[in-house]
């Protein structure tokens, strides 16, 4: 394995690690400033700013930690599936983007991303 494969696992665990603390100072440090998030439940933001505005919204009504199921490293890439493991921090009442459900404070559910 190249030198800079193995930097990308140490610093792509210590984003894992990073996340699951839902602090998004600390996370949002991993991501460069044009670094652009993509899923299909929402427009894709334009730079870490938007990226970390995106997080905060979302982390006021939930609280989720990645568990990674399947990863691939390059010397300078990271490809990921994994299971992201959501607590509602408040009642819901709006369809969640991934799931299309609505959840109670408390409730805890699961739900696939790569």
């Amino acid at each position: 394995m190249p030198p800079s494969t193995s930097i990308v696992k140490k610093k792509f665990a210590a984003y894992i690690k990073a996340f699951n603390t839902h602090d998004i100072g600390l996370f949002g440090q991993y991501y460069a400033p044009e670094f652009q998030f993509h899923m299909p439940a929402f427009p894709p933001t334009k730079d870490r700013a938007s990226t970390l505005a995106l997080f905060e919204g979302g982390l006021a009504f939930f609280r989720e930690t990645i568990h990674p199921t399947w990863l691939l490293f390059g010397e300078h890439s990271v490809a990921m599936e994994a299971q992201m493991h959501s607590e509602a921090l408040v009642d819901v009442d709006f369809p969640f983007p991934f799931t299309g459900k609505t959840y109670r404070k408390g409730e805890k559910f699961v739900y696939p991303s790569m």
